[in-house]
């Protein structure tokens, strides 16, 4: 079978035909019969970057891979691929090479990925995709390797496959008989002609959507139940198209229609899966904003908040059963008919094009709504212990959300509706401590220092960052981990927050990006006192640089060991950063800790074009540091000619000696510089004593 197929399945099917639930079944029954080591991936549009990324599909499969089979990690010591130097994560491009390595490697082991909801990608990402498992399904095939890679996705119409099995799902006769067979199950009409009736109705209206046939099921066995005299009018009145029974289910009355908005919001918008209760009190805290409930606190009561949660959305959202359920739609092609499909702005045209913007700032009045109650804000301004807050978190079962997730709902918001006043009164009226409420580890909260920029850039909150330009410079904050925003933006990545500080539209600049290479959470710690300018000048990071200085940075501000960008920028060879601090005004007179100029340091690295430079500017040639050495001096220790030549065109004494007694000429006969020794001969060395006096 293998060699026919190549080892590769690609199950197709319409949204809600139930291919989920095949890959399920079939990723536990490989798992359980076959005893066949096995990954997955599930492409999910609403995590994460790592959970809704090519990207991450590759980093996940990979890594399972090489935890199933650990000596095939050896694939990751190949310096030809991952230099030695390389501390960040391999690009696109690596991961391929690095999972085709793996797999090749395998030998007679067995290995079975499967990868679902390939729809949720960019249609070139999925073209690219499938080739590639072709090629390496075909090359594994080729060499005995028995590697397995089934897929499933709705239909790409413009996509084919050389190699493999394809299978329409809702084309499969087992997938008919399954389809009878629940609706023989669970169809719950008392006359048996009726039923027939119904039955062959719904198969043959249904298309092999199995949501499609569980919802009309539902629908029809609530119409039996009030004596199932218009059970034939019901199902000719649904629609056979799964949006638009959606779209019917969603507009069916209007009663409760601010619930059903904010119930759906907080199920498509919240940063993460919300629990029973507290989706139960998020409701609760919208819709006390518009008078619609008690003004009290909800008490906690599971069946309450299950049954609140299925009335609320009209059926269309459920409950998990798990050891720590969540709130969740029935299926993902409700949200997809939602966003993709645009039902959300039909059925509530007020939210208009902008209606993400336009619903988060709903969730931040919930969450704002929550954290001002009165008895919410009296356990807030009390004492605080310990786990207090922790265990507090069973009677206020939104705060922890609330208090986290608020300033992520305003970020958002800020597409959509202003959010200086909300920003103002949120840090004016003790926002920090709201912040720090539920983190256990004292070295992760803010202090009661920290400034509102400083937390907005470590979380990474992009527009927030924008507003709060405007009304606060970024500071120094000694008691913070990183000390400044932008060394907060850029140790944890924010790359839009990063821009966002340096007054700049992308992080592109010149075509390369200003974070290239950076070792996110390594680099910045170590620089706790450092200025921003004397940081990218130490690391040579131009564009950065070219920013802070046209946002007004001081170029002279020392650092804490007393250094100035510009002696940072020279002490470590970036002349480009040097280059740019001396035309933009820098000191060029200051001096480092052991007495040597910016002149001097150039000189010392062989950088000519900047020691020109700076002796147009005015630096003194014959300035000496605290051991005696001159400009020339260092110049001719190190073997650069071209510098010693243009200090001596410029004047420079020749015969300087340092505190040790030696002279240019000496320094360069001793390290073997014969060149730039015949160079200081030539113009007027003296040559009577090379004795140390």
């Amino acid at each position: 079978m293998q060699s026919q197929n190549h080892g590769f399945l690609w199950i197709r099917g319409k949204a809600g035909a139930g291919k989920s639930t095949m890959m399920k079944f079939l990723f536990l029954e490989t798992k359980r019969k076959d005893n066949t080591p096995t990954a997955s991936f599930f492409f999910n549009a609403r995590g994460d970057y790592l959970e809704k990324s090519i990207t991450g599909m590759y980093r996940s499969i990979l890594l399972q891979l090489l935890q199933l089979f650990p000596d095939l990690q050896s694939v990751l010591d190949d310096t030809d691929i991952i230099p030695w130097s390389q501390q960040d994560c391999p690009n696109l491009n690596v991961l391929k090479e690095l999972l085709r390595g793996a797999v090749t490697a395998l030998g007679q082991r067995s290995f079975t990925c499967f990868i679902d909801a390939l729809d949720e990608c960019d249609e070139q990402e999925v073209r690219d995709m499938v080739q590639y498992f072709e090629d390496l399904t075909t090359n594994t095939t080729d060499n005995s390797i028995q590697f397995r890679v089934c897929f499933s996705s709705r239909p790409y119409p413009y996509i084919d496959i050389r190699q493999g099995a394809l299978l329409t799902l809702e084309d499969q006769k087992g997938h008919t008989e399954d389809l009878t067979k629940y609706v023989k199950n669970r169809l719950n009409i008392r006359d048996p002609l009726l039923l027939a009736e119904m039955q062959d109705k719904i198969l043959d209206k249904a298309g092999g959507i199995f949501m499609w046939v569980v919802l009309v099921v539902e629908i029809l066995n609530k119409e039996a139940n009030c004596g199932a005299l218009a059970v034939r009018k019901k199902i000719s009145e649904i629609p056979s198209e799964l949006s638009n029974l959606f779209r019917r289910i969603l507009k069916r009355d209007e009663e409760r229609q601010e619930w059903l908005l904010l119930c759906i919001l907080w199920v498509l918008c919240a940063k993460r899966p919300l629990g029973p209760e507290e989706f139960r009190h998020a409701l609760w805290a919208g819709l006390l904003e518009t008078d619609e409930v008690d003004h009290e606190l909800p008490n906690d009561t599971d069946n309450d908040a299950v049954s609140l949660v299925t009335s609320s959305s009209k059926g269309l959202v459920e409950v998990t059963k798990s050891k720590e359920p969540k709130v969740q739609f029935i299926h993902q092609s409700v949200p997809d008919f939602l966003v993709k499909e645009k039902g959300l702005q039909d059925l509530w045209p007020d939210l208009g094009f902008d209606w993400e913007g336009r619903s988060h700032e709903r969730l931040r009045l919930c969450c704002a709504t929550y954290l001002s109650h009165p008895e919410v804000q009296t356990f807030l301004s009390g004492p605080k212990d310990g786990d207090k807050p922790i265990a507090m978190a069973g009677k206020y079962s939104f705060l922890q959300y609330a208090s986290q997730q608020i300033l992520h709902h305003a970020n958002i918001a800020a597409l959509a509706a202003p959010q200086d006043d909300f920003l103002s009164h949120f840090f004016a009226s003790g926002g920090v401590g709201v912040i720090n409420l539920f983190e256990r580890r004292k070295t992760r909260a803010y202090s009661v220092h920290a400034t509102p920029l400083y937390i907005l850039a470590d979380q990474g909150l992009e527009n927030l960052v924008h507003i709060q330009m405007k009304k606060e410079r970024p500071v120094y904050a000694p008691k913070e981990t990183y000390g400044y925003p932008l060394f907060a933006g850029l140790a944890n990545g924010h790359t839009g927050t990063v821009a966002a500080l340096l007054g700049l539209s992308s992080i592109i600049c010149n075509g390369v990006s200003i974070m290239e290479g950076l070792k996110y959470k390594k680099n910045f710690t170590e620089y706790k006192g450092r200025t921003p300018l004397s940081w990218a000048a130490q690391e040579g990071r131009l564009g950065i640089a070219q920013a802070l200085v046209q946002g007004g940075a001081d170029t002279n501000e020392a650092d804490r060991k007393g250094s100035t960008p510009l002696l940072r920028a020279l002490q470590n060879r970036h002349q480009a950063v040097a280059r740019l601090l001396i035309e933009k005004g820098a000191d060029i007179t200051t001096r480092a800790k052991n007495g040597r100029t910016a002149l001097i340091l150039a000189s010392q690295n062989g950088h000519e074009a900047v020691a020109r430079l700076l002796i147009e500017k005015g630096a003194g040639i014959n300035t000496q540091d605290a051991y005696g050495r001159t400009a020339l001096i260092l110049a001719s220790q190190n073997g650069h000619e071209a510098v010693a030549r243009l200090l001596i065109e410029k004047g420079v004494d020749i015969n300087t000696r340092d505190n040790g007694g030696w002279t240019a000429r000496i320094w360069a006969f001793q390290k073997r510089h014969g060149a730039v020794a015949r160079l200081l001969i030539k113009k007027g060395a003296d040559t009577n004593e090379t004795d140390v006096k």
